[in-house]
């Protein structure tokens, strides 16, 4: 590891890596990616994406995407929280299933194939500032202290960091708890997408899912729109599992594979700050670039991260990066960002997620009201909202 670099990244996920890669295939910069974790994706993003052709034009060889995929559909069906009620709905794209690891993997290879640096179990603690500037970074590996400065700084570290708090940058409002399954032995007997809401009733209020990845096995989550304790979720994955109509049928003899717990964002992107202080840029999670509607944000973060990374390249082959970062222009650059197809797209469907979880968690409540209101209003709703699922 060098003494200093012209942009360091923290954070080795899909929004890490891709910034990288964007900033790197526009630039000669010297690269440097921080991941805390034993290996990049050591805890799984999501395995579930629309196709987007982005990712085959700038990131991946072409039919790299159907490599990896494990199955697809297009079909999709809400319950009524009662679950007596449903509505099938055929989405305008496919969802892709998808091998995280081989994912991953192949972003960590172009990474380092395009001349990256990545170090792993560096957990990065603190930033250094002169005068008000970003200078570099501290941390410790295996409990040793390391230093390393920078000219530039991408935090990509996701939603569930210090730093970011450390400093007082803007961040999503709405982090919510998101379990995370992998089964085998699951019982369905359709290539369908399945969808669950609760009131907070018998449970929590929240949504689950389930995407089947092949006759028998199946990714499954369950977000939490509620202040609950990350513990308190295997407690409901195993009421759910006992209980609940339907969805107890398909999960009550499986076997997980994978069990983990996170939080992600669910409000949309940030508002204001995508540049929270000079020579900083915001990209991924913590920076809400992920679709509201659903929590599936691989294509989205990688997007924005994309468009960061140009930026950065930009400002590095400036040659004046400090012109760059007067207020004027900060708010220029946060401008340009915001004028982006993909952070309007996540503008958008964070004001369709809204309008959703008001009518199922604000207004109708009750799983009676909302059957009563399923057929003229709930239904419709979900209907017209098609293009984002």
């Amino acid at each position: 590891m060098k003494d200093k670099y012209d942009l360091i990244i923290v954070g080795a996920g899909p929004a890490g890596l891709t910034a990288g890669i964007s900033a790197k295939s526009n630039s000669d910069m010297n690269i440097l990616i921080l991941e805390k974790q034993m290996r990049p994706g050591n805890r799984s993003r999501g395995e579930t994406l629309k196709f987007d052709p982005f990712l085959e034009n700038k990131i991946f060889d072409p039919g790299f995407i159907d490599k990896i995929t494990v199955n697809k559909t297009s079909k999709y069906r809400f319950y009524s929280p009662s679950n007596k009620k449903y509505i099938e709905i055929e989405a305008l794209q496919k969802r892709y299933m998808i091998n995280w690891h081989e994912f991953i993997n192949a972003l960590v290879e172009k990474a380092i194939k395009n001349g990256i640096e990545l170090q792993v179990k560096h957990e990065v603690k603190e930033l250094i500032f002169k005068d008000e500037i970003y200078q570099g970074v501290k941390g410790v590996d295996d409990f040793k202290g390391f230093e390393v400065k920078s000219n530039l700084l991408i935090l990509a570290d996701g939603s569930e960091n210090s730093i970011i708090n450390k400093y007082g940058y803007q961040t999503p409002k709405e982090n919510h708890l998101i379990l995370k399954v992998i089964a085998e032995n699951v019982n369905f007997k359709e290539n369908i997408v399945e969808l669950f809401f609760s009131t907070g009733e018998n449970m929590p209020p929240g949504v689950l899912s389930i995407f089947p990845r092949s006759e028998t096995s199946a990714e499954a989550n369950y977000v939490q729109f509620a202040d609950s304790n990350a513990k308190d979720l295997r407690f409901w994955w195993d009421k759910i599992c006992s209980e609940m109509p339907i969805f107890s049928d398909r999960f009550k003899n499986s076997s997980i594979l994978h069990f983990d717990i996170a939080r992600l964002p669910f409000g949309g992107p940030t508002l204001d700050v995508l540049v929270p202080t000079p020579r900083i840029f915001l990209a991924g999670d913590n920076a809400g670039h992920v679709p509201a509607t659903s929590g599936a944000g691989l294509v989205s973060s990688m997007k924005m991260a994309h468009e960061i990374g140009k930026i950065v390249s930009e400002i590095h082959g400036s040659g004046e990066i400090d012109k760059y970062f007067s207020s004027d222009t900060m708010k220029q650059i946060t401008k340009r960002l915001r004028k982006t197809a993909i952070y309007r797209d996540l503008k958008e469907k964070a004001q369709v997620a809204v309008d959703i979880r008001k009518a199922f968690f604000k207004t109708l409540i009750t799983p009676e009201k909302i059957d009563e209101k399923w057929d003229t209003f709930i239904a419709p709703t979900l209907k017209n909202a098609v293009e984002f699922f």
